[in-house]
């Protein structure tokens, strides 16, 4: 049950990480003269550094095979995250091969959980 509630946290913190990396991306983006065409590629890296964290996170508590849980952990926020996009937007995620580029999530969260599990505090 501890663990669980550690995941859980975790999970929420790196919910509460994307939306702080959404709203500076978007501040830069309104203030800054950097192109609002390449905002895909901003949000992927969000999204990535959230599934890093959630991976370094959540593999420091488990404790072994960081690889293979910060991909499940990714795959999983990944997951929550399309699903709160469709509840909002009322639109699905198209099944093609566009969604490779989510693949860079999964490897940052696989590379956050080998640094989370070899992380001793």
């Amino acid at each position: 049950m501890v663990k669980a509630l550690k995941n859980l946290k975790g999970f929420l913190f790196a919910f509460i990480l994307l939306i702080l990396l959404t709203f500076i991306m978007s501040a830069l983006i309104k203030l800054t003269p950097i192109p609002e065409t390449w905002s895909l590629y901003y949000m992927l890296f969000c999204l990535s550094i959230s599934c890093m964290f959630l991976s370094m996170y959540n593999s420091y508590h488990v404790g072994k095979r960081g690889a293979l849980n910060g991909a499940l952990f990714s795959v999983i926020f990944l997951l929550v995250v399309f699903v709160i996009y469709m509840m909002f937007f009322s639109t699905g995620i198209e099944m093609d091969l566009g969604l490779l580029k989510y693949l860079i999530c999964v490897i940052f969260g696989s590379f956050g959980g080998m640094i989370g599990v070899n992380l001793r505090i």
